[in-house]
């Protein structure tokens, strides 16, 4: 019998027009169970499977990019690959069959935060700056040419998705990966229509979501992962995302996942037990007061510390 104590938890809510059967979303993480030719492997979906048999309202498969050179040698879903369609139609089956829904995470890369010699030597951002990895080796600058291209890699890796049977898609755009390079102005130093004011700093991400709106339809929802506060020195805090939050609701997402890091801050992207219960849901609070869609939170929680953030409303 279900704890009366914990209900809300697993109370039905809607995402756009999606429903799902309870709060509890499994955040995307990079599992690296694909095979090198791009498709799932067995033991990935036995691993998505367990945990939709255990009750989760939501599983989002996390580490997807949107094609080979994009994941810079990490083994991902072959979103531009029709080899991989069948088994990830498989796995979307396997996980549905226990009343959760699956969304796929995919993005265009770490940009500045790629290891160099893995893929192109040099990795590539929104501006000329260093390499995280390497600070004296500066990253070539997206032309705006490839950043139309890699928007026409969107509409690629959303088909996907839909043809796979996904019911929804998050756009991975945190921990200072690469769309986060083009909306932060510490990464972000262009002079053309991607840089400089706050409308050109998002017109990347708002473009990944109209292209995917355009791609899936008006019924399948668009969640869009963003870190509120880098913590560095320099980054982004909680206050300049607010901005960024209102634009991207604007273009159409569904749902945000929030959360607080960037490599600079590395612990925060890959969170141990050591940080504490919700260390990252102290963003939540002021993300609630700019925007309507349901937010979603990563970070060591607790039925409790859930069940808390919850109540506050946030």
């Amino acid at each position: 019998m279900q704890n009366n104590k914990y209900a809300k938890l697993f109370e039905p809510m809607k995402i756009g027009k999606m429903n799902l059967k309870n709060r509890l979303v499994m955040s995307p993480m990079g599992t690296f169970t694909p095979q090198q030719d791009g498709t799932e492997s067995e033991e990935g979906m036995k691993y998505y499977e367990e945990r939709a048999r255990g009750g989760i309202g939501m599983i989002i498969v996390g580490s997807s990019f949107l094609n080979e050179m994009t994941a810079q040698g990490g083994y991902t879903l072959g979103l531009d690959n029709n080899r991989a369609l069948p088994k990830a139609t498989v796995l979307c089956e396997r996980v549905q069959r226990w009343g959760a829904k699956i969304c796929l995470s995919m993005g265009p890369g770490t940009g500045r935060n790629g290891m160099p010699g893995i893929g192109e030597r040099v990795p590539i951002s929104a501006s000329e700056v260093p390499s995280f990895y390497d600070p004296n080796l500066i990253c070539r600058a997206l032309t705006v040419e490839e950043i139309h291209e890699l928007l026409d890699l969107w509409v690629q890796a959303s088909q996907f998705a839909v043809n796979a049977g996904f019911d929804a898609i998050e756009v991975h755009a945190h921990s200072g990966y690469l769309i986060d390079q083009f909306m932060s102005p510490i990464w972000n130093k262009r002079t053309d229509e991607y840089g400089g004011s706050l409308e050109n700093r998002l017109r990347f991400p708002v473009e990944i979501v109209q292209t995917i709106r355009k791609t899936v339809g008006p019924d399948m929802p668009i969640l869009f992962r963003i870190a509120l506060d880098h913590k560095f020195p320099g980054g982004r805090t909680v206050e300049d995302s607010m901005p960024l939050l209102e634009g991207l609701e604007k273009a159409g997402v569904d749902a945000f996942d929030v959360d607080a890091n960037a490599y600079e801050s590395l612990d925060y992207v890959f969170p141990t037990a050591y940080l504490g219960e919700a260390c990252m849901a102290y963003v939540c609070e002021e993300a609630r007061k700019h925007v309507s869609v349901p937010i979603m939170n990563s970070g060591n929680h607790s039925p409790e510390t859930a069940l808390e953030l919850i109540n506050s409303g946030n």
